[in-house]
């Protein structure tokens, strides 16, 4: 008698298994950084419109010697809605800059006359970011930095 021996073909479950488990943990560190990744984009949107109309109210207030209430960006935002309200007979104002429901932020942003900026955050902030208490910057990473 004579015995052949065949060639192995194919994978073994456990090589599959241990794709599978790889690839799984991959994931599971991947998209939570995605996800910081992707905030961070759209926080820079708020950031960017709220810096434009401290600038705006500027340039107002050196023509007119007031703010004006109601002002609004040039660009409309698809993540943030921007507005400013005045105060003190149009000598002070605060800009706000609210993230939109589908966005997945909750940060609201907010600038005034001196240049001072703060963070709070909505009832649904960002998954696992923070905002440091009180928060006098624009909080821009997940661990609540400036």
């Amino acid at each position: 008698m004579s015995f052949k021996l065949r060639a192995n073909r194919g994978f073994t479950l456990i090589e599959i298994m241990v794709v599978v488990l790889i690839i799984g943990a991959l994931a599971a560190i991947a998209v939570p950084q995605y996800d910081a990744y992707i905030a961070r984009g759209r926080i820079a949107e708020g950031i960017s419109m709220l810096s434009e109309l401290q600038v705006r109210q500027e340039q107002y207030y050196q023509d007119n010697r007031a703010y004006v209430s109601g002002m609004t960006p040039r660009t409309t935002g698809q993540y943030w809605t921007a507005t400013c309200t005045t105060a003190n007979a149009n000598q002070t104002f605060t800009c706000t800059a609210t993230p939109a429901a589908t966005s997945g932020l909750g940060y609201v942003f907010t600038v005034d006359q001196s240049g001072a900026k703060t963070t709070a955050a909505t009832a649904t902030p960002v998954s696992g970011w923070t905002v440091p208490s009180p928060a006098t910057c624009w909080v821009k990473t997940k661990a609540g930095t400036c």
